[in-house]
């Protein structure tokens, strides 16, 4: 389940504790003038671990409060056996034992359960997916109630939401609240409304935001109203419990990922979000940040919400799935009246693109240094590419002694930056680092220069190949790509990709190769390796396939990778595939189409691709404090999520990374997929899943023995890529694509 942001602390929204009824005022320093001693708003709210004794591989089902317990469930089990559920209970300050739910177990028999929940009428309900469909049960959602004894569970599923469509599937069930009366609350995601049920009959339907994942809060229920999120996604209306009518509505100004609400009192609502927790009325007449999402889990990657709603002081508990870490956390957010509202300093970071490590660390390193605030920016979103305009404009900053304090250096001219003295050395970071925090050595280095380090990458990608037999050996060098074409002039050596996958993979493995030392490029070489890409790209013929896969030539979302050549494609004689694995859940069906083939993977040109490399403003005002963010992307909590855009870099990742794989919970998953080839129309599926800890290990292994860092001079990549476009369209030859990659890098290195 992704996030879906609603309410934002930058959309206006007041950040003052003043407006948190009971919740402190401002405290009054006297002095000087300066920042410290003028008046300082004192207030805000601090989350808290809350650590259940859960344990490796439990998942979180649901939780709630009832007399002043707090209730949390969770579900767990092994590939040999069948699933199940415990429950916990938190009374003053600690956890008891996991009890066995046997009675959500005998539900789990038929139905597979995905969240729980506590009623306005005080009743537990929980949501569950059919495992086994039948004509008279089809495959859809049921709701159960749980009945006096509390080890049983009811089946209270309104009969027009089991009955099957045309598409042989009952009803999506993706919330369900109550009424104080009982009367069921539904989130149907078949029709796109909010339901309510009364003694099994519909008595009341609204639009809702259209159906996104298997479970989202997109309805809430307070004593007395039922909240609904429009159906636009842009704000929230509010109908009286007793007649339906409509009690008003809070109109949100954006649209973003995920929201959950959860009532108060006298009209009161909270909402949490990406961004923060969020107090408004339900007329919409007063909106207010309680606490900035960069403080909390709410604010990391990595997370969703399962459950969120008030306590008894008020204080809110919000139950966190870590999908990525497959864990969950139990976090309570308490009112601290000494805890300024605002930090003191600031501490800036800029990157090109959007970065999930670098907002998981932003998160952790909040919750460490609350009175650093981490003011972070980027010119473009992850899946977007930046332009030249982007690059320029930065370098005019940093030339003149501004900028950010932390700089993420991914697609930026480093090398320029260290001649410049943009950068500051941190080798004695990259040591504390390597010592003590466990960091790959040979990773540690990417941006050494001369004995100095100017950055250190939180993530990698990891360049494999494999062939079933020699072929690989073609691409060693140009030379030797040319040789191989001509003695095999058919051969299409890489496999199966189209024309743009096949332009990135090549140049990637044959740039340092086409780059001299000075940045400048080999004409000779340039064209020469044009032509083959060109010869390549008939063999394969491209056209075709590209005509049956649907390819959009417009399509400019960015994949952040490099290399990727034949990755659904059956190994062949003559052809090599090419892979870029950028984490554990990146290996599926890599690692499973490797071992089914019978071959081994090898490492590309003994090179691994940094990401999220972190380098210091050598003018930054603030450099321990820059230090210590980039510890915070180097400590177990970052390099421990997986991301999905590079593997971790420090060895206690890779121990718990084997360790999971191991686990019944990475086991368990699979993925099926199917792929037509494209000239002979055969179809072919696969269902492949998590790498075990054996296969793992072999590439673990393999990434402690790379040395070579692939950073490529992006303009000049994107220049190549430019130009081998236009040959491949017929508009231009290689040796004229050569020598205007030539003048073009001329021009640009004379900057």
């Amino acid at each position: 389940m992704k996030w879906r942001k609603i309410l934002a602390a930058g959309m206006g929204l007041v950040l003052a504790a003043g407006l948190i009824s009971g919740c402190g005022g401002q405290k009054k320093e006297t002095g000087n003038g300066k920042k410290d001693d003028q008046e300082k708003a004192m207030g805000r709210y601090v989350e808290e671990d809350l650590k259940p004794p859960v344990q490796d591989g439990e998942t979180p089902l649901g939780a709630y409060k009832k007399d002043g317990i707090l209730y949390l469930y969770t579900s767990g089990g092994s590939q040999d056996s069948d699933v199940k559920y415990y429950s916990y209970q938190y009374k003053d300050g600690q956890w008891s034992d996991a009890q066995e739910e046997t009675g959500l177990i005998d539900v789990a028999s038929d139905f597979g359960l995905n969240y729980l929940g506590y009623g306005q009428d005080g009743s537990v309900y929980a949501i569950g997916q059919t495992l086994n469909p039948t004509d008279d049960i089809p495959y859809g959602w049921h709701i159960f109630k749980n009945v006096q004894d509390g080890d049983s569970w009811e089946d209270i599923t309104p009969d027009n939401l089991t009955k099957a469509d045309e598409n042989g599937m009952a009803a999506f069930v993706t919330d369900i609240d109550t009424l104080a009366d009982g009367s069921l609350c539904v989130a149907n995601g078949s029709t796109g409304q909010a339901e309510i049920y009364k003694d099994g009959e519909k008595v009341f339907s609204a639009d809702m935001e259209p159906m996104m994942s298997n479970f989202q809060n997109t309805i809430s229920a307070s004593p007395n109203r039922l909240a609904v999120t429009a159906k636009d996604g842009k704000g929230v209306t509010f109908y009286n419990t007793d007649d339906f009518s409509e009690a008003g509505s809070a109109s949100l100004t954006k649209k973003e990922e995920s929201f959950n609400l959860t009532p108060g009192t006298d009209g009161t609502w909270y909402c949490l979000t990406e961004s923060g927790i969020v107090r408004f009325q339900e007329t919409g007449d007063l909106m207010e940040t309680l606490l900035d999402g960069s403080y909390g889990k709410m604010g990391a990657t990595g997370v969703s919400v399962v459950s969120f709603f008030c306590g008894d002081d008020d204080d809110f508990y919000t139950l966190y799935n870590e999908y990525d870490k497959g864990g969950l956390f139990m976090a309570r957010y308490t009112y601290k009246k000494d805890m300024p509202v605002s930090a003191d300093d600031t501490l800036t970071v800029y990157g090109l693109k959007e970065n999930k490590t670098v907002q998981q660390a932003i998160s952790l390193f909040q919750t460490q240094n609350p009175d650093v605030k981490v003011d972070y920016s980027y010119a473009v979103g992850e899946h977007e590419k930046p332009t030249s305009d982007d690059i320029r404009n930065l370098n005019t900053e940093l030339l003149g002694g501004n900028g950010a304090d932390v700089l993420i250096l991914d697609r930026l001219p480093v090398d320029s930056y260290i001649e410049k003295g943009v950068l500051a050395d941190i080798s004695s970071l990259r040591d504390e680092l390597v010592k003590d925090s466990g960091m790959l050595e040979n990773v540690a280095g990417a941006l050494e220069r001369d004995g100095k380090v100017y950055g250190l990458p939180a993530r990698i990608g990891v360049p494999v190949m494999a062939s079933k037999d020699d072929t690989d050996k073609a691409l060693e060098s140009i030379e030797a790509l040319t040789s191989y074409l001509r003695e095999n002039p058919q051969a299409q050596v890489l496999g199966d990709a189209v024309h743009t996958y096949a332009a990135e993979t090549l140049l990637a493995v044959m740039y340092q190769e086409l780059v001299k030392g000075d940045g400048s490029i080999d004409e000779e070489k340039m064209a020469e390796f044009i032509d083959d890409y060109l010869q390549i790209c008939e063999n394969i013929d491209t056209k075709l396939l590209e005509e049956s896969v649907g390819y959009d030539p417009e399509d400019t979302e960015d994949r952040n990778i490099y290399f990727s050549a034949g990755y659904f494609s059956r190994y062949k004689d003559g052809t090599v595939s090419l892979y870029e694995l950028q984490g554990y859940s990146s290996m599926m069906y890599p690692a499973y189409s490797i071992n089914t083939a019978g071959i081994q993977p090898k490492a590309v040109n003994s090179s691994y691709v940094p990401y999220t490399i972190a380098g210091i403003n050598a003018s930054s005002k603030q450099q321990e404090t820059a230090e210590l963010f980039i510890k915070a992307l180097m400590s177990d909590d970052v390099q421990g999520s997986d991301t999905r855009d590079g593997y971790p870099v420090t060895e206690s990742a890779f121990s718990n990374m084997l360790a999971y794989a191991d686990t019944d919970t990475a086991q368990k998953e699979q993925i099926a997929s199917s792929y037509k080839d494209f000239k002979t129309g055969e179809e072919i599926m696969d269902e492949y899943g998590n790498a075990d800890g054996q296969t793992l290990q072999t590439y673990l292994d393999l990434i402690r023995t790379l040395d070579k860092p692939f950073i490529p001079n992006q303009t000049l990549f994107d220049t190549v890529l430019e130009e081998m476009e236009k040959c491949y369209e017929g508009t231009e030859t290689s040796a004229e694509a050569a020598k205007a990659i030539g003048q073009k890098m001329d021009t640009y290195l004379s900057e």
